[in-house]
């Protein structure tokens, strides 16, 4: 009698434990099914880039670089029957890099110059930044070892907020060379890397041309002023700023800046 009482007692409990564990998983299953998934947005470049793989001309699509620092170019051969050089272009941030503005008339038209190119994925991120910097670093070493083998000049053209993070790095790294620089409504985060931006133009030897637009915003234009001030005070020869009339968004205004970059480069002697 005693041993069917305990047999009782322990099969009772048996089914309580069993019952608590089942609702403690039931009530598991239902927590997890109300959590609500975090999904990250995708970034602007990310997405600019599958626009572009996408959408582009497969021919023209080139990634470059290791799995580390891998990044997206439109490279486009030259149509010509003697090869200038090759250019790199580097639109601002935030933005493709088959702009259909400026960035998307240079690439045609440089082509139809002699002049490769390679138009580069922009950052999605603030440029004064060491990661942002490291990144840029890394672009431009990959593009040189890229085109190494490779005769001719090299044109680097950079626009907007690119202008001063670019200039930075190749003062401090002397192995990054180009031939000529193309400044494209330049401007700088801080007053003070605006500064910076004027000090570090003055000390690079390679030539420059420094193009803003007369719908630039305040800023851009205000910085630009500063910059041409600066290189008349010094008498800076291998410097020059022409201010584009017209809209940046008309075609007009595009080839005609295209055409300024040419006969800037004529005058250096490349043609």
């Amino acid at each position: 009698m005693f041993k069917a009482l305990v047999l009782l007692l322990l099969s009772t409990l048996s089914l309580q434990i069993y019952a608590e564990e089942n609702n403690a998983e039931v009530n598991k299953n239902k927590n997890e099914a109300n959590t609500p998934t975090i999904t990250f947005p995708i970034s602007q470049q990310r997405m600019f880039d599958q626009d572009l793989t996408k959408y582009s001309d497969s021919n023209e699509v080139a990634w470059l670089g290791d799995k580390d620092n891998r990044f997206l170019t439109l490279w486009r051969e030259q149509t010509t029957g003697k090869v200038i050089g090759t250019s790199w272009i580097f639109a601002d941030t935030y933005t493709s890099a088959n702009n259909p503005n400026i960035i998307q008339t240079l690439r045609y038209q440089l082509s139809d110059k002699g002049l490769h190119s390679y138009s580069i994925s922009p950052l999605s991120q603030r440029l004064n930044s060491a990661p942002a910097e490291q990144r840029l670093q890394a672009q431009l070493l990959t593009l040189q070892d890229k085109i190494a083998s490779q005769s001719g000049k090299r044109l680097l053209i950079l626009q907007g907020a690119n202008c001063q993070a670019i200039i930075n790095i190749l003062v401090k790294n002397p192995d990054v060379y180009v031939d000529a620089i193309v400044l494209l409504s330049a401007h700088s985060p801080t007053p003070d890397l605006a500064t910076q931006l004027i000090s570090q133009i003055q000390q690079l030897k390679v030539p420059i041309l420094d193009l803003y637009t007369q719908t630039d915003s305040l800023t851009v234009i205000d910085e630009a002023t500063k910059r041409h001030t600066a290189a008349k005070r010094i008498n800076k020869s291998n410097y020059r700023q022409i201010e584009v009339i017209g809209l940046p968004g008309q075609v007009e205004t595009q080839i005609a800046t295209s055409q300024m970059i040419y006969g800037w480069l004529v005058r250096l002697g490349w043609y």
